[in-house]
């Protein structure tokens, strides 16, 4: 009668899962209504009791009993065997066995795997639905097979889920769920990948992974984020998405890419100086009002526990040295193999940096790539970073974007605070927000270029784009790229001071607008001549290092093999001198150049030099010498006419090879304006006496000079010459490198 009475008790429980504590015949009896509701298409709900509903409504049963983040120690509700929400950790590979399954597929909402679930070689020829779950072990699922979707919406696994070699007709939907750790390897999703608004606590890897549709990690949180290899013919999402110490997307290809307000938190410093204790830390995504649903399970005890033991890891004091030196709690740890064995888990040959890194490496991007409002790694609000803050860096480096690159790295968002510029720290804090984009190139770059005015650096070199716009852009996964401003052409005084901000020793971003420019009928020539000036400058700073700090982009870096270079000198040996003395020859002519007509590019120029030259020269005759006139060989000496020594003279001695009138260069005497001394004077030679001439129209009262201004005016014509030899050079340089 006690054994029947435990029986009835038993059965009235439904379908129990506790098999560790009931006898094999009642665990079959309850495997046989777990298949029998499955059969019907209908869900199994674990919790508050174990029951088959229709299917779609178990999620708000289970949710209504407080799974999965209703209990505080799930160890402890693991040790109890009555637990009805058990499963063991074969339950899907035993279902898979059975026949009469619905097309619907396994649904099971609310378990407890206390042991993990075991799904390696399992081949389903439906979905699989495990939502609000908790798995306080292992999900193995290598080598799975699943004809329809895979789900874990709002489930809480507490060991790594492990999806190597996978294949998923469907599509699959982790939303709203804690993993501890992410392993997806060679794994192939015809649908798409649903995770929004879900944890990955450290590491979440996605290697060599296909996605057929979108991957969403909108709202998402992880420690590290990796996507290697990769190849997601939708829309990849991490709009805002928050990572505790990096993002890396390297060599994959992408339809879309947008990341509006994704980045990091906040870096949490216990002391002063370079000794602090200093480690970064969730700052959305555990804090902020109206409450996400990460920030939920954040809150909820059994998840508030573990990150609590985190935090209280890397904030020990006494790290080794090196540890100390990188990132806390973003050296990759070491994970057990099934051979017993453990390995570093992570990206091989990565273990750490001493840097907040949002990395997208030699990625493809198919329609656009949108990126807004990103998030630097700060101290608490309101707070200047301090001299031994990490830097954040940004880097694009070998992406190709063949459609938009939409880039607003501040935007309006008022969250964003920050040093103002003119602040004693704007320079120092701008060290600390690095942006990188080298080897990059896009049809077309559509860019914000008021955030001039924000503290933040850039590294550029190798870009190549199709046009220039800019524009105030408005991102998201569920529109793509759009614009919130009309579309326009950047003025050239924006260009220049935004790539001011560039401290990479390279002009090559210039060369990059130019052509941006010319493909949009617009001048670029003072581009150009920048480009040039900057090229210019790193030559002469290697004969004149004073100067380096006059260079128009700021402090200019030398590459490590500029050639004889140290400490100013000229290395020893023939073959240095000669290539010292090249270069030196070759730098004076670049700085005429430059000086006489912008490096060329702007032939006009000569012409005011030519100017200013005839202009020095006629007052130094008009006035210095006294010099108003002269004749002209071969003509009487009573002649009352002179010719003018003014603009038209000079410049014909100046280019003698046009010639403009044969007088000018057959001279037999000069004249200056006699004065009333010399009317006066006695003992003046006859030839030498004032008369009177006309010059230019009028009679005016001229004398011959003496030989001593005769020697001089010879000597002004001759540097004059020389002067106009130079000028010539130089202007057919320029014609020459503008025809270039």
């Amino acid at each position: 009668m006690i054994v029947g009475l435990a029986l009835a008790a038993l059965s009235a429980a439904g379908l129990a899962a506790a098999q560790d504590a009931a006898a094999p015949g009642q665990v079959k009896t309850n495997f046989d209504r777990i298949v029998a509701c499955l059969s019907e298409g209908n869900e199994v709900v674990m919790a508050p009791q174990p029951a088959c509903v229709p299917r779609q409504a178990g999620d708000a049963v289970a949710d209504k009993a407080g799974m999965p983040l209703g209990e505080r120690d799930w160890a402890r509700v693991c040790g109890n065997g009555a637990d009805p929400r058990k499963l063991p950790s074969d339950i899907v590979k035993r279902l898979a066995r059975e026949a009469g399954i619905a097309p619907t597929g396994i649904r099971i909402v609310g378990a407890l795997f206390c042991d993990g679930l075991d799904l390696a070689g399992v081949d389903l020829p439906y979905s699989l639905v495990l939502d609000r779950s908790v798995f306080n072990g292992l999900l193995d699922a290598r080598n799975l097979r699943v004809k329809g979707d895979l789900s874990l919406e709002y489930a809480v696994l507490f060991e790594t889920f492990r999806l190597n070699r996978a294949r998923v007709e469907g599509s699959v939907y982790l939303g709203g769920s804690f993993i501890r750790k992410l392993r997806a390897y060679d794994t192939h999703v015809q649908g798409s990948w649903q995770h929004k608004s879900a944890i990955v606590f450290l590491d979440a890897h996605m290697i060599r992974l296909a996605v057929s549709g979108d991957l969403d990690m909108s709202r998402s949180a992880f420690s590290r984020l990796w996507i290697q290899s990769s190849r997601i013919g939708g829309t990849l999402g991490l709009d805002e998405t928050e990572a505790r110490c990096a993002y890396h997307i390297n060599g994959s290809t992408v339809g879309d890419l947008t990341a509006h307000r994704a980045g990091f938190g906040r870096v949490v410093t216990i002391g002063t100086g370079p000794l602090a204790t200093r480690y970064p830390w969730w700052r959305h995504a555990v804090e902020g009002r109206p409450a996400t649903y990460t920030q939920t399970l954040f809150r909820s005890a059994a998840i508030a526990a573990l990150a609590d033991q985190e935090r209280r890891r890397v904030a020990l004091p006494d790290l080794p040295a090196d540890e100390n030196a990188l990132l806390r709690g973003c050296r990759q740890e070491a994970e057990a193999l099934p051979n017993g064995s453990t390995r570093t888990a992570g990206i091989e040959g990565v273990a750490g940096s001493r840097y907040l890194e949002f990395y997208v490496f030699d990625t493809t991007v198919q329609a656009s790539l949108c990126l807004t409002a990103f998030n630097w790694g700060t101290p608490r609000d309101g707070e200047v970073p301090d001299p031994h803050h990490p830097v954040t860096i940004l880097a694009l480096n070998g992406s190709k974007v063949d459609g938009n690159l939409v880039i607003d790295l501040w935007g309006d968002d008022p969250a964003l605070r920050t040093v103002p510029r003119g602040h004693p720290a704007f320079d120092r804090v701008s060290e600390l927000h690095k942006f990188e984009a080298i080897g990059l190139s896009a049809t077309a770059a559509i860019y914000n270029f008021a955030d001039q005015v924000r503290p933040y650096v850039t590294y550029l070199d190798g870009l190549r784009f199709g046009r220039i716009h800019k524009a105030r852009p408005a991102c998201g996964v569920d529109y793509g790229a759009r614009l919130a401003s009309q579309v326009e052409l950047p003025s050239v005084d924006e260009v220049l001071r935004w790539l001011d901000k560039n401290k990479a020793p390279s002009s090559q971003p210039f060369l990059a607008f130019v052509e941006g420019f010319e493909k949009a009928g617009a001048d670029a020539n003072e581009l150009r001549v920048q480009r040039r000036n900057l090229d210019l400058c790193d030559r002469v700073v290697r004969w004149l290092p004073f100067v380096e700090g006059l260079c128009p982009a700021g402090k200019r870096t030398l590459p490590a093999e500029s050639p004889d270079r140290s400490n100013g000198t000229v290395q020893a040996g023939f073959g240095s001198v000669v290539s010292a003395v090249a270069d030196l020859v070759g730098t004076a002519f670049s700085v005429m150049l430059w000086a006489l007509a912008d490096h060329g590019l702007r032939p006009g120029k000569v012409v005011w030099w030519v100017a200013g030259v005839l202009l020095c020269f006629w007052l130094l005759f008009r006035f210095g010498l006294g010099v108003v006139g002269f004749e002209p060989s071969g003509a009487p000496r009573t002649a009352t006419r002179l010719w003018p020594v003014g603009l038209l003279f000079l410049f014909d001695r100046l280019i003698p090879l046009y010639k403009i009138r044969e007088e000018h260069y057959a001279i037999a005497h000069y004249y200056r304006l006699a004065s009333a001394d010399d009317a006066a004077a006695t003992d003046t030679a006859a030839d030498a006496a004032p008369r009177e001439a006309v010059l230019r129209g009028r009679k005016v009262a001229v004398q011959v000079v003496d030989e001593a201004v005769q020697a001089r005016i010879e000597k002004l014509l001759v540097a004059l010459r020389v002067i106009g030899v130079v000028l010539t050079i130089f202007l057919l340089a320029a014609l020459n490198s503008l025809t270039r």
